[in-house]
């Protein structure tokens, strides 16, 4: 910030801007909604929901969520504030439209009578990331947001719980599972169980007679039909894939689902895997929902770019609000980024959001110190490094005073004990 106040023109102060940020009461649920509205009205109806999470790593334990947890971005778990984010997808472009800290058990019982952190009481609660996405999701449904259909990652579409959120929102899905998913390939017959002799509880609990489960992955081993499908342009040309389908009944809590679902299967010769997906949609060509579940790819650029050149994490505030503001203007410098993007598009000029950054810093170039300015900007940066350090050192005196102060008492008082 100190930098912003110091270079651009008419930002106002750092104490200006940090309270902007941090405390300032504007509303960023306001400037979200506003953000979906633009966001629709640039990209067009009819794109789709995609929910995926990213974060950032974190050296202390004062920022708002901060624990250990996964972090995608390194593949491991460390100190991290991560977030579930909401895209709204359509021709090859995403933009953000709602997004959701996430809050750890750990972290809710450590800080749950801690106010420094701003968290409102009716949001301190641990809500898992699925949970999350779906809350998201009754807010875009409350505002009749156009969308089509929603996509997700293994993590979505691993819960049971959240494909069944989808499915009682009546909503159209293309979700990835895991591997491991295990699905029924014949419908089940479940029965309750007669009682074996005249004592103990009688059954509760239904049984599968006829099938049992098995691994998606086992049903990809399997297939022996292939079809081909372009998804979409690269820099090395055009991305192909092989995909296949199979209609199967999952299961939710150890027990079948009655409504059967089907199962994407696509194989990348790219990679040495097969990756699956969950998806309601059963009178559209397969063709179509390879390309729809590879649409996926467009949030994880729309990370990139707003990482990349909105500064999305390099979030160094701590509280509950600051959170907030800071991803919300993310959001809005990304979605002008995109206005610009197509402004020059309707013009026949292609231009990445690289270069249109390089085009707004031209236009709008830094302002440059006097000397006097620049001189004053040093004195008063070193003037408050010295400010610190003069602090630090005063507390390290008064406690090694106070441990002299403890050891002279100590030693006066066995001295005395000797004497008497």
């Amino acid at each position: 910030m100190s930098q912003i106040a110091r270079n651009v023109m008419k930002s106002g102060s750092c104490r200006d801007l940090s309270h902007f940020i941090s405390s300032s009461p504007w509303q960023h649920e306001e400037v979200m909604k506003l953000t979906r509205f633009n966001a629709i009205r640039q990209l067009g109806p009819g794109g789709s929901i995609i929910f995926d999470e990213t974060g950032q790593q974190k050296y202390g334990p004062d920022s708002v969520g901060v624990s250990h947890q996964y972090l995608g971005n390194i593949g491991d778990t460390c100190n991290a504030q991560v977030g579930v984010f909401a895209s709204y997808c359509l021709n090859n472009v995403s933009a953000f439209i709602d997004y959701r800290l996430f809050l750890t058990k750990s972290w809710i019982n450590v800080h749950k009578n801690d106010l420094k952190s701003g968290v409102p009481l009716e949001k301190l609660e641990h809500k898992t990331k699925p949970e999350l996405a779906l809350v998201m999701l009754d807010l875009f449904k409350t505002e009749n947001l156009p969308f089509s259909y929603v996509q997700a990652d293994a993590l979505y579409g691993g819960d049971s719980h959240f494909i069944t959120g989808l499915y009682q929102r009546e909503v159209s899905f293309v979700c990835d599972i895991p591997c491991e998913t295990h699905v029924y390939i014949t419908e089940p017959e479940q029965i309750l169980p007669e009682r074996q002799g005249n004592r103990g509880r009688r059954p509760t609990k239904l049984k599968v007679l006829n099938t049992s489960p098995v691994p998606v992955k086992w049903l990809g081993e399997i297939q022996t039909r292939w079809d081909s499908v372009d998804v979409r342009f690269t820099n090395r040309g055009i991305k192909v894939v092989k995909c296949a389908d199979v209609t199967v009944w999952r299961r939710q809590d150890g027990m079948p689902v009655d409504i059967p679902i089907r199962v994407i299967m696509i194989r990348d010769p790219d990679e040495e895997m097969i990756r699956f997906a969950f998806t309601n949609i059963f009178d559209e060509d397969l063709h179509n929902l390879v390309k729809k579940q590879a649409n996926r790819y467009w949030i994880e650029r729309n990370f990139e770019d707003v990482k990349g050149l909105c500064d999305l994490d390099s979030f160094r505030g701590r509280n509950w609000l600051a959170w907030h503001h800071h991803i919300a203007l993310a959001a809005i410098a990304h979605l002008f980024l995109l206005f610009v993007q197509q402004y020059f598009s309707e013009k026949s000029i292609f231009l990445s959001l690289d270069q249109i950054v390089a085009i707004i810093r031209h236009n709008n170039p830094l302002r440059q110190l006097s000397t006097e300015e620049l001189a004053d900007s040093i004195n008063k940066v070193n003037a408050l490094r010295l400010r610190m350090w003069l602090g630090k050192m005063k507390k390290c005196l008064e406690k090694r005073w106070d441990n002299v102060l403890n050891w002279m008492t100590a030693l006066i008082d066995s001295r005395s004990e000797l004497t008497i």
